[in-house]
């Protein structure tokens, strides 16, 4: 049957060994003046950039503040120097000589001092080193003083509460205080803690 669809297409087919050239393409051409414009606007750009820079900026006024003139201080009035009154020494006038002479103690019933002799001393002192309770100790500590020259030491033994027996060790007896504070003082020495006390001579 007749098919004009299949007649058209036939007929846009190209033939064997022809090549369908396409066109080169055509460069288009800068207008001319563009050339002269871009030139111009440059040249102006920095023209304006030159005149900005050549301009200088206004000095700015600066106001110095004029001293104050400062008013002359008074000259203080010159002082009249007062003439030196002439001092005259005053005698030195001691009355209590007159006074002695003129007065009179009596005397007539007040007795003579009479010095009262010292009476012998009633008590010796004594030191307690320390106290134990045991015997072994106490000896020990005895033997130590001893040692060190310190002869006139004993243990007594004493019944303290609960009828718990106490062993002291002590030195003396010493006639003078001062026999006392050396014996003390040699305690201190030894690092033992000592105390003092009296005790009455027997009759």
């Amino acid at each position: 049957m007749f098919n004009p669809v299949q007649i058209a297409a036939k007929g846009s087919r190209p033939k064997k060994g022809a090549t369908r050239r396409t066109p080169p393409p055509q460069k288009r051409k800068t207008a001319w003046w563009l050339w002269l414009l871009v030139p111009a606007i440059l040249v102006a750009f920095i023209y304006g950039l030159m005149q900005l820079n050549q301009v200088a900026p206004k000095p700015k006024q600066i106001t110095i503040d004029k001293p104050k003139t400062a008013l002359p201080k008074p000259k203080p009035a010159p002082v009249k120097e007062k003439a030196p009154v002439p001092v005259t020494p005053k005698k030195d006038t001691f009355e209590f000589y007159q006074i002695l002479q003129d007065s009179e103690v009596d005397t007539s019933h007040v007795d003579a001092y009479q010095s009262t002799p010292r009476g012998e001393q009633d008590f010796y002192y004594m030191i307690q080193a320390a106290s134990f309770r045991n015997a072994e100790d106490a000896d020990r500590m005895r033997a130590k003083l001893i040692l060190s020259g310190m002869v006139e030491t004993s243990v007594r033994k004493t019944i303290g509460k609960g009828e718990q027996p106490w062993y002291r060790v002590v030195l003396g007896p010493y006639e003078s205080r001062s026999k006392m504070n050396r014996a003390e003082d040699k305690l201190v020495s030894m690092d033992i803690a000592s105390y003092s006390y009296k005790v009455k001579k027997e009759q």
